[in-house]
């Protein structure tokens, strides 16, 4: 079932994401590059959950690899839920957002991302996309 959940570059969710661009550092160094994402809904009145058992269950973003051992590993991503939270984060794991998200401006997830990724060369990979489980959306 879809939702009206999206990613956004801002917490106003005035800005769309659909194919996050991650490039490199500006300094040229192979160190981390962060980036924020914003998890909401412009819909009002509504609640997002886990299809497997609303309300209980939690919504759980995962990155997903299109190709495995092609591109970008997993292991190159580290999801957190504060900027802080990246440090100690597990490169590829997932990331519990709790069990239901709010729609409406002003609710929306911040989702922190460290793409860790020094031996990369200069192109595009797109392999590597971010995922929920299975989520309904009703009435709030």
């Amino acid at each position: 079932m879809s939702t009206s959940l999206q990613a956004y570059a801002d917490a106003a969710l005035s800005s769309a994401i659909y194919n996050p661009n991650i490039i490199q550092r500006s300094d040229g160094g192979s160190g981390p590059t962060d980036l924020v994402l914003h998890l909401g809904s412009i819909v009002p009145g509504k609640k997002i959950q886990a299809q497997s058992n609303p309300g209980i269950d939690n919504i759980v973003l995962s990155i997903f690899d299109a190709t495995p051992g092609d591109g970008q590993p997993p292991s190159s991503i580290k999801l957190a839920l504060s900027a802080a939270g990246l440090a100690a984060a597990v490169p590829g794991a997932s990331l519990s957002l709790g069990n239901e998200i709010i729609t409406g401006v002003g609710n929306a997830v911040a989702v922190h991302v460290r793409v860790e990724a020094g031996d990369l060369t200069s192109g595009t990979f797109g392999n590597l996309s971010l995922q929920t489980n299975e989520l309904v959306e009703t009435n709030a």
